[in-house]
């Protein structure tokens, strides 16, 4: 990844440039046409998916706010993450833009990669490896497009077209599983080099674009699309994973907390995850820092920046064990003094899962504003929920569905799962389990679970009185607030977008 800085501002170019006059043909000008000839430039094209989709991740995702597991006092700069967890966003908001940015970036340079990675002068395989990487990062761009804004723009070409209009989840999710089938039977097993770090792989390998895939079928079970037939899809692909673990190095760490320590940025449980150096020779926090701790997720009484916490009754609701006690920071050094949650500024437990860092002094509780801590998108715990839920509301909850869940629990702290009254049933523990296992600003956040099962409203019908009031009201029948509205900079560009 240290590459990146070099090349990034030439292949964001090479994306970017599609204006009539600029239709100049300069003899040595790098171009989509005259850059995909070497296995050098495939490299650095992939590489800089890798950087633009990091930029995804590198801070705090706003729209999932909506999620009764997060919460943020409503003040100064915090309004724009407040305004998402009391259900009064807008399309001005400054805080999803980003995201919305280098999800659009991801793609179209996915886009410019497929169109020309074929001109390649290298050896079909190499070039399959590339292209399926290109298919990979489309469809999880994708993926979290629809889920947080709903109907989209869908681009799948190179050129910038200001009269589209948005495209329903159904199209979009039938581009995201062809792409993703693409990319399983093109990308390898392991990588080498500097793309393998200690037997953690750092791109997309088969095993994580059958993880993917696994979830998008569950995904895709549920609201919207409600296609129950794709549960027993979601069970095989997730099954497939299980069944060749070690074919990935891929594993539940034993001990939760070891997934948030600054020795584990590389970890066999992190199936595909966003990597950062900070520390790189000429670093830029967009491309190389992670921006999303330690101070985002610190409080203020440790120079923090309180950009969220933990809301009050999921907090209490958490099961007491080893997970609950990695997850939240439940006491702030003030003046050299110890004092509980309930006494500091916010009167709310912070998450730490992302506070322990390079530049971290758990002594002093002292870190800076970016660092390099590993964002796991797909965590290998998630593919055992998926197939817990997938196959009971598929097959029934056999004893592999249980053995899934209950590893998860078992890691936590906690027993075995008891026997439910009903395959729905099941599914609402593996959900409850779900929000405790991924709780915070994980990208596989409980947000996404509220929404699939239609469950906003019904998860913040139980906000403590404490919490800043919400402005909106969700409903679970229309499905209000359930989608972020698109930015007003795109709607102002293009009003099909409205």
């Amino acid at each position: 990844m240290k590459k990146i800085i070099i090349f990034i501002s030439i292949v964001l170019a090479i994306s970017s440039c599609s204006k009539d006059f600029l239709k100049e043909e300069p003899k040595a000008a790098i171009t989509t046409q005259t850059f995909y000839k070497t296995q050098n430039d495939l490299d650095m094209a992939t590489l800089a998916l890798y950087a633009n989709f990091a930029g995804v991740f590198d801070q705090v995702t706003a729209p999932v706010y909506g999620s009764d597991d997060i919460t943020v006092l409503r003040a100064g700069n915090k309004f724009m993450y407040s305004d998402f967890d009391v259900f009064s966003a807008n399309s001005s908001s400054p805080a999803y833009t980003n995201m919305w940015i280098y999800l659009y970036n991801t793609i179209k340079q996915s886009n410019a990669l497929l169109a020309n990675y074929s001109n390649a002068a290298v050896p079909e395989d190499s070039k399959n490896v590339v292209a399926g990487q290109a298919y990979f990062f489309r469809a999880i761009s994708y993926f979290y497009l629809t889920r947080l804004w709903g109907a989209v723009p869908l681009v799948e070409t190179t050129v910038t077209d200001y009269t589209i209009k948005v495209s329903q989840p159904q199209d979009i999710y039938t581009l995201i599983v062809s792409d993703l089938l693409k990319a399983e039977t093109m990308v390898p097993d392991n990588y080498t080099g500097d793309r393998n770090k200690g037997g953690v792989n750092i791109p997309p390998t088969k095993g994580a674009v059958k993880a993917l895939l696994a979830d998008v079928y569950l995904t895709m079970a549920g609201w919207p699309l409600k296609q129950t037939d794709k549960y027993a899809l979601a069970a095989a692909k997730a099954k497939e994973v299980i069944d060749n673990k070690t074919t990935w190095n891929i594993d539940l760490l034993p001990n939760f907390a070891d997934l948030w320590k600054k020795e584990g940025q590389y970890n066999k449980e992190t199936v595909f995850g966003c990597y950062y150096n900070g520390r790189a020779a000429g670093a830029a926090w967009d491309f190389n820092g992670n921006m999303n701790g330690p101070e985002s997720a610190q409080p203020v009484e440790e120079g923090g920046w309180d950009d969220g916490f933990a809301e009050l009754t999921f907090f209490k609701k958490f099961p007491a064990g080893p997970r609950k006690d990695a997850t939240f920071q439940t006491d702030m050094l003030v003046d050299g003094k110890l004092i509980p949650w309930t006494e500091c500024q916010s009167k709310h437990p912070y998450y730490h899962k992302f506070v322990d860092d390079y530049t971290y002094n758990p002594v002093t509780r002292w870190g800076d504003w970016w660092g390099d801590h590993t964002e796991p998108v797909i965590r290998y715990a998630d593919v055992l929920l998926v197939y817990a839920e997938a196959k009971a509301m598929s097959g029934g909850a056999d004893q592999s569905a249980y053995a899934a869940i209950n590893a998860v629990r078992n890691r936590a702290g906690l027993p075995n799962l008891k026997v439910a009254p009903s395959n729905t049933a099941f599914r609402d523990s593996v959900i409850v389990e779900r929000g405790w296992e991924f709780a915070g600003l994980e990208p596989n956040c409980r947000w996404y679970d509220l929404i699939r099962t239609e469950t906003v409203a019904k998860a913040n019908s139980f906000r403590d009185p404490a919490e800043e009031p919400l402005i909106g009201k969700p409903d679970d029948t229309q499905h209000t607030f359930y989608w972020a509205p698109i930015p007003i900079n795109d709607t102002d560009l293009n009003s099909n977008l409205k």
